[in-house]
């Protein structure tokens, strides 16, 4: 069968399964955590420095 004959809703169902967002939800937590601890660190060093 070749994808003209394919109905569109097949092809649809057939995309919307293929899809995982899971590895994309955890990079954007580790790259927000890492954001935040850089964040923290540089803030106490400027904080220390002050004082």
């Amino acid at each position: 069968m070749t994808d003209s004959e394919r109905k569109p809703d097949q092809a649809a169902d057939n995309k919307r399964k293929e899809v995982s967002t899971k590895g994309t939800f955890i990079w954007v937590i580790l790259l927000g955590g890492i954001l935040a601890l850089t964040w923290l660190l540089v803030f106490i060093l400027f904080i220390s420095q002050n004082r």
